[in-house]
């Protein structure tokens, strides 16, 4: 629901400077007309204008149709400092059966035996460095005063471009991570798997998913790359499901399975529009991405994706011969794939 001038410009004004508030005075209905003149008249009041719109109100993105990546869930946040993580893992120790041990020397010896901790390591940097431009120009600024609407207009007409387009690289960005967690791969026969009908085939798929999740609850080595002994709660679990099969599943039996209440299972079932696998050039630098066929469901820890912000800002210009405002958003950070928790997929394969 777009918001009236007034409302905006209180809004705005409380983000902004006291010599800003000082300037403008108090905004209502009557003097509306007269606050519009200030702001675009006044070139300082104006650039903090235009500053607090792109770094606030842009923020907080209460205009309608704002894109959401539905993934955010593996957002960690911002990063406290550096540019990038270690993630270190220290897998269990293999116990010593004493009652078997009769030598005395070989007791004495293990006193004075150091104990080296299998650890293993991984480390994550910055991957992501975007940036989105948007211009305001004074012509749209003047005519969004003279608009009931005019201001949450302009703001979701201009910046919201930008905005979904941040959110929309940060979906595809989680789509490549996925294909790059190592784990557990389950085949499902091709032949019969595809003889089964779009029903069969979802239920088939809540009967293994179910299984796994159990089986991921016991300490093994079997389901992350790294290979140590580790193992996930249901509730740390989510599930990427192609839409088709989501659309004919019977979540609230997942539900039951992830250990939730049916009003919480859309935090674990994940839908996707389709899963990515990873190309990679012959130097090893280049990665491109095609659709994969053969993954039918993705079951992971909320962990397998570390999703991290380094920087999340905007930065406005000011053309004073074109007379129009330049913002660009910055969004810089780390995108990668963790392979010390679980991971299991489901693939057809002949």
């Amino acid at each position: 629901m777009a918001l009236d001038n007034v409302t905006f410009t209180k809004a705005l004004a409380g983000a902004a400077s006291q010599e800003f508030k000082d300037r403008i005075g108090e905004v209502t209905a009557k003097n509306m007309h007269k606050v519009g003149e200030i702001i675009t008249e006044y070139p300082t009041a104006k650039n903090e204008f235009v500053n607090v719109l792109t770094n606030q109100v842009a923020k907080q993105r209460f205009f309608s149709k704002s894109y959401e990546n539905p993934y955010q869930l593996f957002k960690k946040g911002m990063l406290p400092y550096g540019k990038s993580i270690e993630s270190i893992f220290v897998d269990i120790v293999k116990g010593k059966d004493r009652t078997r041990v009769t030598d005395g020397g070989q007791l004495a010896t293990d006193l004075l035996t150091r104990q080296n901790p299998n650890v293993k390591v991984e480390y994550y940097s910055e991957n992501k460095q975007m940036q989105y431009q948007a211009t305001i120009s004074d012509e749209e600024l003047k005519g969004a005063f003279r608009a009931e609407n005019g201001l949450s207009e302009l703001t979701s007409r201009i910046l919201q471009a930008p905005l979904n387009s941040a959110e929309y690289d940060d979906f595809l960005l989680v789509k490549h991570a996925l294909s790059h967690v190592k784990g557990a791969e389950v085949k499902l026969g091709k032949t019969a798997y595809d003889k089964l009908t779009l029903q069969q085939k979802a239920q088939s798929l809540v009967t293994a998913i179910k299984s796994y999740i159990l089986k991921m609850g016991f300490l093994s080595n079997q389901y992350n790359g790294q290979g140590v002994m580790t193992y996930s709660k249901p509730q740390d679990l989510v599930c990427f499901v192609p839409t088709d099969l989501l659309a004919v599943m019977d979540v609230q039996l997942l539900a039951q399975a992830f250990n939730v209440s049916y009003d919480q299972i859309n935090l674990h079932v994940l839908p996707i529009d389709y899963f990515e696998k990873c190309e990679t050039s012959d130097e090893g630098l280049t990665y491109t991405y095609s659709e994969d066929t053969e993954t039918q469901c993705i079951i992971c820890d909320k962990e397998a994706l570390q999703i991290w912000e380094t920087l999340n800002s905007s930065e406005t210009f000011r053309n004073p011969q074109a007379l129009y405002t330049n913002v660009w958003f910055n969004r810089w950070g780390i995108v990668a794939s963790c392979n010390f928790v679980n991971c299991v997929k489901f693939v057809v394969k002949a």
